[in-house]
């Protein structure tokens, strides 16, 4: 791993847990146990700062659902892999993170939105052509607008003001999120598999 690298990683945890608005770059240098001198060489501002640690955010986001995907044995393992490392993510989101990238860094928002549009969409999609294939899922069901709805679910889980972050943590409503998903497309197939994999993990 670059030095750049490694320095990006300690930032998005701080991004993370502080949110973004309140960090300062004197925060980062220390929490760096680095100079602003030195940290100005990697990074020309705040602004390109945020920018690139956005984009290895979802570099990195990419590769750890490539690895999901290419170990699981079914759609419904898949889907349930990947909500499990989202609950992992989720543990450690400040609230804010996600207000203050869209309010006041719309380059490093644009990032998220191509993200949403592209890869989370696609996945999806793969996810829901997969199942029906295994006859885990219905076949009749529309991919394109189901794999849409998904989207625009998961952006209302972060809404703090929809879910309330200290009465809905977002471990909490992605688990029942999943469940519902899961069992609004499944066949008696797949929800037979989905019962026995909860059984066997004592839940999702």
């Amino acid at each position: 791993m670059s030095e750049e690298a490694k320095i990006l990683e300690k930032c998005e945890r701080l991004f993370m847990r502080y949110g973004i608005k309140s960090v300062t770059m004197d925060d980062v240098s220390r929490e760096l146990g680095m100079s602003k001198k030195t940290l100005y060489q990697y990074f020309e501002n705040k602004e390109e700062l945020i920018h690139k640690v956005t984009q290895n955010h979802f570099t990195c986001q990419n590769k750890v659902i490539e690895h999901i995907i290419h170990h699981s044995k079914t759609a419904i393992d898949e889907m349930i892999g990947i909500s499990n490392w989202m609950n992992t993510m989720s543990k450690n989101l400040n609230p804010s993170l996600v207000f203050d990238l869209k309010k006041y860094h719309p380059q490093s928002w644009q990032i998220f939105n191509d993200h949403r549009n592209t890869e989370v969409y696609n996945c999806i999609k793969h996810n829901l052509e997969r199942g029906i294939q295994e006859g885990l899922y219905r076949e009749e069901l529309d991919t394109e607008v189901l794999a849409r709805i998904y989207i625009a679910r998961m952006e209302m889980l972060l809404d703090a003001e929809i879910f309330p972050y200290d009465k809905f943590p977002p471990e909490k409503t992605f688990k029942v999120f999943m469940d519902y998903h899961i069992r609004g497309l499944a066949t008696t197939k797949g929800i037979k598999y989905l019962e026995k994999i909860k059984s066997e993990n004592n839940g999702i």
